[in-house]
Parts: C-alpha cells; sequence; structure tokens
C-alpha cells in the first residue's frame, strides 16, 4: 500500500476528491480592498458582516495602497466617488498593475468621468446592505473562476 493511501484512509473522501481537480475548492476568505473616507470603509464592513469568510483593508486615500504588499490577495477592490477624479483614476490603474486578477467594484452617484475600462461594476452610495454584500460575492466568485481558469492554463 503507498504512503499516501495509508495517510489518506481516515480523511473524508469529498477532501480526497478535491485532490483529483485542477481547481481546488479551499473555503478562503475573500479580500477586500475598500479605498475612500472611513465612512465608505464603515458601509463596506457593514455589508459584509452577514458574508462568508471575509478580510478587509482599508486605504483611505490612494497613496495608502502602496503600503499594502503586493504578495496580498486582492479579490474585490471597492472606490468611494468622494475621492476625486484623479484619485480614483491613479488608485484604479495601481490595482489593476499590483492585482491584474482583482475585480473593481465603484460606489458612485450619478454620471461619473471614470472610464469603464478602469473598474467592473458600480453600486450607488445608498444601495442596501445585502445588495452590497451579493455584488462583492459575484465579483468574488468570478475573481476565482477567472483564477482557477489561469492555473489549468
Amino acid at each position: 500500500m503507498s504512503r499516501l493511501c495509508i495517510v489518506t484512509n481516515g480523511v473524508d473522501q469529498e477532501a480526497m476528491g478535491s485532490l483529483n481537480r485542477k481547481c481546488l475548492r479551499i473555503p478562503q476568505a475573500i479580500h477586500v480592498l475598500s479605498v475612500g473616507p472611513m465612512d465608505c470603509g464603515s458601509m463596506v464592513h457593514d455589508a459584509l458582516l452577514d458574508g462568508p469568510n471575509w478580510r478587509l483593508t482599508i486605504a483611505t486615500d490612494s497613496q495608502e495602497l502602496w503600503v499594502i504588499p503586493e504578495e496580498e490577495s486582492i479579490q474585490v477592490a471597492i472606490l468611494d466617488n468622494t475621492l476625486s477624479e484623479f484619485e480614483l483614476e491613479d488608485a484604479s490603474l495601481f490595482i489593476r498593475q499590483r492585482w491584474p486578477l482583482a475585480k473593481i467594484l465603484l460606489i458612485r452617484s450619478g454620471e461619473g468621468s471614470l472610464d469603464c475600462a478602469l473598474y467592473d461594476d458600480f453600486v450607488a452610495p445608498i444601495a442596501a446592505p445585502e445588495f452590497l454584500l451579493s455584488t462583492i460575492e459575484r465579483l468574488a466568485a468570478g475573481w476565482y473562476e477567472w483564477r482557477c481558469r489561469n492555473v489549468a492554463l
């Protein structure tokens, strides 16, 4: 009997089945980055309270993004439209460069002048916490799907 069989005799069969898949189903925290004033970070935090396992990092402006380690695995970045147009664009470009697989959610009211290619989705600042949470989860699911597809290639 091989050593792997001896070690895995007592392991749950579902866990063993996942060893044969290209993309392991490991329950990981959804890492959300909120860029904007603290009240935006609080809004995101409140929305995430009822969600799955998550991790929140808050940067109050685009300059604070530089101190976040590149090794961090950001799945969803949320940008608040109270930032200036320059800061929104700067933050979007920085996130696209440092974490290219991250999905960017823009919290905006009305028409914004930020180029559509710089974010993936948007919600209104008055959105219900459940709506914000479902949007974050949908974007994170797209991130995991994209990452798994890249691993398979």
